[in-house]
């Protein structure tokens, strides 16, 4: 335990003191100091004057030392409150840039890794699917940064800790790895890698997990409840904007698509017109020119138009049923994110 300086200086005077009386006593008996009462006296009086000025600096020194511990509490409490805020005006900033969540990640893994220590920092996004990790990593180091993230591992949501944490919806502390090695995979790796300890935030907005924010380190017992509140508000940002930009990614298919099936009816209407051109043209022939051969040609020919006739409308169909898979999707989305681009996917006619 560290002992503070006030204290030490306090320990100091009551040391002197205490020297000082042994001095005098030793003085006394070796008949060095008068003996007589008024001696006696007065020594007595000069000890009583030094050990009271003694109690009253010892307590003004306590005193300070108690402000200054409190004073010294509160500047850490604020330091590490602007530190978080910094972080967050850091974070809005880097997505109001860019919409690619990993990359905002790989540049904030620095400033999480400040703000909780640790040694390595992780991402874990659920796929479409929502059965599957797609993980990233970030060195804390300057040397091992990566300029672009890159996936790194897929894991699968059962077996693991990132999915027991997106399940449950709450923090996962893990305070030694090689006792979940047994019971999760990505447990299990950390641990091989030489990681003591993990810590696993999941990424929920409005109440559905998307993720998962990894801090891991070499350290037993390295994370706390202190830790988890620090990152919980980093973990709601990442996941707002990994739902945003799952809908701008499913508003811009579904625009796609939409244009795509417009583009698909527009040229089967006009090929339809002109199949149905075709088909009277025969019919006309067939009447005027009484030519078994001919007739049998035109048959033909009536054929294969109504067989294309029937591929165009299988087209329009299918077109229709993809934007109306696409249109769902986005919708889905937009119950999960409270962004302007949602109120633009409110528009989406129906199909």
């Amino acid at each position: 335990m560290t002992i503070s300086r006030q204290r030490v200086i306090s320990l100091a005077i009551w040391g002197l003191l205490a020297a000082f009386a042994a001095l005098q006593v030793a003085a006394w008996r070796t008949g060095t100091t008068p003996g007589s009462s008024w001696g006696v006296a007065q020594v007595t009086a000069g000890w009583i004057v030094v050990v009271l000025l003694a109690v009253i600096a010892t307590r003004r020194i306590d005193r300070l030392d108690v402000a200054l511990s409190r004073t010294e509490n509160a500047h850490r409490t604020t330091r590490a409150e602007i530190d978080q805020l910094q972080l967050h005006n850091a974070m809005l900033e880097i997505l109001a840039r860019t919409v690619d969540v990993p990359l905002a990640f790989q540049s904030l893994a620095q400033r999480i890794a400040r703000l909780v220590p640790c040694d390595r920092v992780g991402l874990a996004l659920l796929t479409a699917t929502s059965d599957e990790f797609q993980t990233y990593t970030a060195r804390v180091s300057e040397k091992d940064r990566r300029s672009r993230p890159r996936p790194d591992v897929v894991f699968k949501a059962e077996g693991t800790a990132i999915g027991a944490a997106v399940k449950s919806g709450q923090p996962l502390i893990i305070n030694d790895t090689s006792t979940g090695a047994s019971s999760f995979l990505d447990a299990n790796i950390a641990h091989s890698a030489g990681f003591k300890s993990a810590l696993v935030i999941p990424l929920v907005s409005n109440e559905r997990a998307v993720g998962t924010l990894n801090v891991v380190s070499r350290r037993r017992a390295a994370f706390t409840q202190q830790h988890v509140s620090a990152l919980l508000p980093v973990s709601e940002i990442l996941a707002m904007a990994h739902v945003a930009q799952q809908l701008q990614a499913a508003m811009t298919k579904h625009r796609t698509v939409e244009s795509m099936t417009e583009l698909t009816l527009s040229v089967s209407a006009e090929m339809n017109s002109a199949l149905q051109t075709i088909v009277g043209h025969c019919d006309l022939i067939e009447r005027s020119y009484p030519d078994p051969n001919l007739h049998r040609d035109l048959a033909t020919v009536v054929r294969q138009v109504k067989r294309i006739s029937a591929l165009l409308d299988k087209m329009r169909a299918a077109s229709n049923q993809k934007l109306t898979q696409v249109a769902e999707t986005v919708r889905t989305a937009r119950q999960h994110d409270q962004s302007p681009a949602a109120s633009d996917a409110s528009a989406l006619p129906p199909r």
